[in-house]
């Protein structure tokens, strides 16, 4: 069997955890971690990606607008479902809003690039967090598509498209062992299709 170098390794390792307390990163980690995210594929150097930090003095406050601005939109909110998003969020010492700047009218770059270069960068991130020592958990709950919470956080819905929240700190328990499924199900060996004569 082949031996995986120490970097490969750690990066098999990765998963998500959802339940996350303090410490979070110091600013030099946190750093680290977003100069990760801007080594992503960019097409154009756009440079679209944008990053809101909050920290959990301020969690409670975002919470609340949140809250408020998904009922607005329609959405039912449970109060079993509030109270465990509340005391989810109390934990969390760092939330990371995402972002991305998008260019309407790039004839270069189509509006999916953009998306996948955002997606890259936050993927940067994750395993950066990863290789740092903490997790993290990408939500797209927490009003995520309403114009409130993203223009909340400084990103004007008609600018920008927002894609969630990574909160970051120390996992709370030891990963859960987790079945991966074998990528060589998901592939093929493309060929040519031989031209008749």
């Amino acid at each position: 069997m082949t031996t995986l170098p120490d970097s490969l390794a750690d990066l098999l390792s990765r998963r998500s955890q959802k339940m996350v307390r303090a410490p979070a990163p110091d600013a030099t980690q946190l750093r680290q971690i977003l100069e990760a995210a801007v080594r992503a594929p960019d097409h154009s150097s756009l440079r679209a990606w944008r990053f809101a930090l909050v920290e959990q003095q301020d969690i409670a406050a975002l919470t609340d607008i949140a809250i408020e601005a998904s009922r607005r939109s329609g959405m039912q909110i449970k109060p079993e479902k509030e109270k465990n998003m509340r005391a989810w969020l109390s934990q969390v010492p760092l939330l990371i809003g995402l972002a991305y700047k998008i260019q309407h009218d790039n004839d270069r770059v189509p509006e999916i690039e953009q998306t996948l270069s955002m997606g890259a960068a936050v993927m940067n991130i994750q395993n950066a967090v990863h290789l740092l020592g903490f997790s993290c958990y990408w939500s797209t709950g927490l009003g995520t598509y309403t114009d409130e919470v993203q223009e909340a956080l400084g990103f004007d819905a008609l600018d920008y498209r927002f894609v969630g929240f990574l909160a970051v700190g120390t996992p709370i328990s030891p990963p859960e062992p987790v079945q991966r499924i074998d990528p060589m199900t998901l592939t093929h060996v493309w060929k040519p299709t031989p031209v008749p004569q």
